[in-house]
Order: C-alpha cells, then structure tokens, then sequence
C-alpha cells in the first residue's frame, strides 16, 4: 500500500511536470474543447425544415464526431510519447491525428465505454429506486429510523467511485491499445488488467475528478454579481475560458499519470556491465 502512494506520487508530480512545461499544449487543447462544445451547441438550433437541412445537421454531427475521436486519439499519442521518454513535452503536432489505427482503436474504447456505461446507469437506476426499501428494511431490523435520503447519499458517492474507477479502467485501455508495443517487446497480457484496477490508478482517478472536475464545476456554476451587459458577457467569458482549462489540464494529468503508472518506459536504462 505504502509503495503505491510512492510510485503515484512520483507519478503525480512528474505529470503536473509535464503540464508546467506544455503550457501552449494547455490553452490549445481548452480552445479547441470549447469550440467543439459551441460548434455541438449551434447543431441542436438546426431546423428540421428541410431534407438539405437534415442533411446538413448528419453531416456536421459526423464531423463533430470524427473531430472527437482525431483529438482523443492525438492527446493520447502526445501523452503515451511523454510517458515513454520519447518526448519532453506535449506537442502540439500530436493535439489531433488523423491516423487510421489510432482513431479506430480509439473510436472502438470510446464505442465500449458507451455500452457499458449505459449498462451500469441502468444498473444504477434499478438500485437508487430501490432507496426506500432498503431504508425501510433496515428501519424494520435495526429498530432505529433511517431515512431513505442517507440511504441515497451512500449509494450517489458509492455509484461517483464506481464511475471514476470506470473511467480510469478505460484511460488504461485506451492508452494500451491506441499504443500498442513493438513486435519485439515482450507480451505480457495479464499486466493491462491488473494495473487498470490496481490501488494507484484508482487514487489517481479519484484525486483527478475530485480536484480539477471539482474545481471547474465550482467555476462553472459561480455567477459573481456585476453589471448588466458588458461585464456580464466578460464575467461568463472568464468562467467558461477558466472552467475548460481546468477540464483540459484534469484529462491531461490524468491520462499522463496512468501513462506512468501502466506503461514501461521505452528507453530502459542500460544494464550494467558485468564485473571485471
């Protein structure tokens, strides 16, 4: 236990690192989220006058989505690089890619994630319903009233783990699989598995959403009281600009750390030379 806080926290602290040091890759990454959310938010006032329109709104969707999967892909070449000792910093050449394997490896984790996570909010929904029943069986045996709004407390934080534990299960599978290694490099497939579900990848998922998702829903839901008009625009403005750097810089930290926990590095250090 104690040696897994050690190695998470070099790897934390090597990955905010990297982010010192990428600071254009930063701002770059925030820019392009932001105008893909305001590109996917001008499609839903898309009329549905016309077959042409129709068309239109399939064709920009689609593009929404390759533009989607080209960045997942490139922001996880860049990192997987970082990781490996390839490179010092993120590229901004890497930012997005168009290549075919990576994108379709990266489109079929993104595609699982989906099915399995509508498997789980199903799952999900089935045991919140099932809040006041527990409370009540428990009020019947424990002679003690409990009410079934704790109940719903307990299992929102239990089902917030499970979906950050989900979340960083697939991180480590995108990265193994949009980077495969070498055919010279050793196979080892029992090692991806075990360390998606290990101790250090779970914390560093947990600290990742908690810290930055934290702070940039507390940015994003903040409305400080200025002057109709201009400050106003410039106050939301300020918010969303802050809120989406802090979202890139919590995928970014988050993806790197993993990298470093799960991945070798690809420049192993020399062995030594036998004694003379």
């Amino acid at each position: 236990m104690l040696s897994s806080i050690k190695i998470g926290g070099r790897a934390w602290t090597e990955s905010l690192g990297v982010l010192a040091r990428s600071p254009a890759y930063v701002i770059a990454l925030a820019a392009i989220v932001g105008l893909w959310g305001l590109a996917g938010y001008e499609w839903l006032w898309l009329p549905e006058s016309s077959g042409w329109v129709l068309a239109l709104a399939l064709a920009w969707v689609l593009a929404l989505a390759a533009l989607a999967a080209a960045l997942l892909a490139g922001t996880v070449a860049s990192v997987s690089a970082v990781a490996a000792g390839t490179d010092r910093r993120l590229s901004l050449r890497k930012i997005v890619s168009f290549e075919k394997k990576r994108v379709g490896r990266s489109v079929l984790v993104a595609l699982a994630g989906l099915a399995l996570g509508f498997v789980l909010d199903v799952l999900f929904g089935w045991i919140n319903g099932r809040a006041l029943e527990a409370a009540s069986f428990l009020t019947f045996h424990t002679q003690q009233p409990v009410s079934y709004m704790l109940i719903g407390k307990i299992l929102w934080v239990l089902e917030a783990l499970v979906w950050i534990a989900f979340a960083g299960f697939l991180i480590t599978w995108l990265l193994a699989l949009s980077n495969p290694r070498p055919p010279a490099a050793p196979r080892t497939p029992a090692t991806a598995p075990a360390r998606s579900l290990g101790i250090s990848v779970f914390v560093t998922s947990v600290l990742s959403a908690g810290i930055f998702g934290g702070l940039a829903w507390r940015v994003a839901i903040w409305h400080p009281a200025v002057k109709a008009g201009g400050w106003d625009y410039a106050q939301l403005a300020i918010r969303t600009g802050a809120a989406l750097l802090l979202l890139s810089l919590g995928w970014l930290f988050w993806a790197q750390a993993i990298a470093r926990l799960t991945r070798a590095p690809l420049t192993e250090p020399a062995a030594s030379p036998p004694p003379s």
